[in-house]
């Protein structure tokens, strides 16, 4: 048990700033930046990248480089992807402060699709093909 703990809480602490990042800071609060990037977009990209990748990372190494792989994307994309649609859906719903955006989404989720891309290029790069021994 204290195993799995060790591997939530990194996940976790992430996860607890995006939603602070996103829900609770006013947007009037964050400084300006140069004109003619979407730098709200690239915020949230790098933020779900960061939150997918620790889970992925985390998840591997919990699993000691030999994990389920449906359930590693599951715990790796999937989850971060509803987070970010849940985000989304109480910044429209309950935080008045904030409003959502579908392309904030979008940028969630390609973040979080980035940081699994790589993880499994990594994966297969990494995994040592087992060798086929016939007699």
């Amino acid at each position: 048990m204290n195993n799995y703990l060790r591997h939530i809480l990194l996940p976790a602490v992430v996860g607890a700033v995006i939603f602070v990042g996103t829900c609770l800071i006013n947007p009037n609060d964050v400084p300006n930046m140069p004109q003619g990037i979407q730098w709200d977009k690239i915020v949230h990209f790098g933020m779900f990248f960061v939150l997918s990748a620790v889970s992925l990372f985390d998840y591997y190494r919990l699993h000691n480089g030999k994990p389920r792989l449906l359930r590693w994307i599951l715990w790796g994309f999937v989850v971060p992807v509803m987070y970010g649609a849940i985000i989304e859906l109480m910044q429209k719903y309950i935080f008045q402060s904030r409003s959502a955006e579908l392309a904030d989404f979008i940028a969630d989720v390609l973040g979080s699709l980035t940081a699994l891309l790589i993880a499994l290029f990594l994966y297969k790069k990494v995994r040592k093909p087992e060798k086929n021994l016939s007699l």
